[in-house]
């Protein structure tokens, strides 16, 4: 009888394995009002890795309904083409989703399935003003609230890699993923987002630093001293970027502001052509401002040292050293560096 039973047992689990299927299901129950195309991106893995699949949620009079495959759990993420913040989802293998809301807005639907949907749901419909306002600061600050009351929590970490914007401040991004704990701060929930950037890296601002070392136009190499009693800019580029005019302009604009200061600003390009990169300096003529070049990109080792992960970037450094400002908003670094000379001139 014993054996009789273990056998029914194993029976029962093997159907029970072979009916979970690996994939998972938006439901979506709208407004009749809501007809439109929605695009869907999510992260479908399996036990060799995983691939990114881009689908379209066709809603009409507000119903669809989406399946996707993925053998893990994966985040989801519903936008259209005017979206800044997207509608995330959390969805695991076999998992039914149902997706209510009025209006068009990803943003203002709820989301059920699972807790993990229902408080970010609760969360965005807390903070739809600042979701609204389209302003950083605004989105970054209510996270940080919901951070740091819920420091165990997976959401936690879920809104901290979808929607803290850290080219605003770096400085706060990198005090909160280091102040997740337990469950939070499991790989297992930086591995959703597929970002190469995140999966092992070290939550910690950077050390000071004594100097930089990379390759120079006229030198082979040169040197930017740093903690020697005057502020450092660095700024970080590659060939076309848009904002290359506006650098240029901001940095002769600080020379003329200041023509009698020791100002130690470096232009550090991230082309792997050093071709590109000479034409580009020699037509701005910066002059005297340190010209410097790491073929390498973001992988020179230099690089990786100061965290510089996406381009274009800005380290504003004061007298001592301390790396008052990290991002990639140039007229906060150049406002920074400004009050940092100011400050020297003045003593």
């Amino acid at each position: 009888m014993v054996s009789y039973t273990r056998y029914l047992f194993f029976i029962c689990l093997l159907i029970f394995i072979s009916c979970v299927k690996n994939q998972f299901t938006l439901e979506f129950d709208l407004e009749e009002n809501v007809t439109d195309n929605y695009n869907v991106t999510y992260y479908a893995t399996d036990v060799k890795g995983g691939i990114t699949v881009q689908a379209v949620a066709s809603v009409r009079e507000g119903k669809c309904i989406l399946k996707g495959a993925t053998k893990r759990p994966t985040l989801t993420f519903v936008t259209t083409r005017k979206s800044v913040y997207p509608l995330v989802i959390y969805a695991d293998r076999d998992e039914k989703i149902l997706i209510t809301g009025e209006g068009k807005d990803p943003v203002d639907w709820m989301v059920n399935g699972n807790d993990i949907n229902k408080e970010l749901s609760d969360w965005r419909n807390e903070n739809k003003k600042a979701l609204s306002s389209l302003s950083p600061d605004s989105v970054n600050m209510a996270v940080r609230d919901f951070v740091e009351v819920n420091p165990d929590n997976p959401v936690s970490t879920i809104l901290m890699l979808c929607y803290f914007n850290r080219e605003v401040n770096e400085r706060e991004y990198v005090s909160l993923m280091a102040s997740l704990q337990g469950e939070a701060k499991k790989q297992d929930w930086l591995r959703l987002v597929a970002r190469t950037d995140q999966l092992y890296h070290a939550y910690s601002y950077p050390a000071r630093i004594e100097s930089v070392i990379l390759r120079s136009e006229h030198h082979g190499v040169d040197t930017v001293w740093i903690n020697h009693k005057n502020p450092v800019m660095m700024a970080f580029w590659q060939t076309g970027f848009n904002e290359r005019s506006a650098l240029v302009d901001s940095i002769k604009a600080l020379k003329k502001e200041f023509p009698d200061s020791v100002r130690i600003i470096a232009d550090v390009c991230l082309d792997v052509d050093s071709v590109s990169w000479k034409n580009a300096i020699r037509r701005d003529s910066l002059g005297t401002t340190k010209r410097l070049w790491a073929p390498a990109g973001v992988t020179d080792t230099t690089i990786m040292k100061l965290k510089v992960n996406s381009l274009p970037y800005y380290i504003i450094f004061n007298k001592e050293g301390v790396q008052q400002y990290r991002g990639a908003d140039l007229s906060e670094a150049i406002s920074e560096y400004r009050r940092l000379q100011n400050e020297k001139d003045s003593i």
